[in-house]
Formats: C-alpha cells, sequence, structure tokens
C-alpha cells in the first residue's frame, strides 16, 4: 500500500492495494494527526463528516484533490520543495482504514 502525494498538482494518488485494503468503498476520509506525524485514509459512509466520494468504476488507482491538506503536511513535516513524495501504508483491520506514517516518507 503507497500513498502518493503529488505536491506540484496537489494531488493524493491511492494505489490499488490501498483500494482493495479499504474493500474498495465509495466514500473515504482523509484524517490527520500532525503530533504523530500519521495520516489516516478510511472507508467511511456518505454521513460521515467530510467524506471523499471515489469514482463508481474500477479504477487501478485514484486521485485525491487536497490543496490546503497538503500545504499543511508540507509545512508541518518541513519540507522544502515541490517533489512528489511516497509512503507505506499499513492497514488497520478493526478500523477499516490504512495509516500512513509521515516520517517514512522518500522523494518519489
Amino acid at each position: 500500500m503507497i500513498l502518493t502525494m503529488d505536491m506540484k498538482n496537489d494531488l493524493f494518488v491511492l494505489d490499488d492495494a490501498t483500494l482493495d485494503a479499504l474493500g474498495r468503498p465509495k466514500q473515504v476520509q482523509l484524517l490527520i494527526n500532525t503530533q504523530q506525524r500519521k495520516l489516516v485514509l478510511r472507508a467511511c459512509s456518505a454521513e460521515d463528516d467530510e467524506p471523499i466520494f471515489l469514482p463508481d468504476t474500477p479504477i487501478i488507482s485514484t486521485e485525491i484533490s487536497g490543496r490546503r491538506l497538503l500545504q499543511n503536511i508540507r509545512t508541518n513535516m518541513g519540507w522544502a520543495g515541490m517533489e512528489s513524495r511516497i509512503c507505506p501504508g499499513t492497514y488497520l483491520p478493526n478500523h477499516k482504514a490504512v495509516c500512513f506514517d509521515l516520517n517514512r516518507v522518500k522523494l518519489a
């Protein structure tokens, strides 16, 4: 499971493995804990706070626009430059979520 953060285009790119782990949901939430430097992608329902709707068609990866969130992450992490970054994820089955440790980010 890999999350790509495309800083130039303000996009989060979710790979096939992440989508599969989450059960190919129709909606997800992006949650961040800046103190722990963790980003969590959680399957959710349309009634949850700030759901992000994903395409209904079969896909290999999907993009989520997130200009403000990416700017916030970049500032809090102290990242210079606009290079894309990748981060491995860990599936959390009890939460139907994938956790991305931003301390493990590498340049793409």
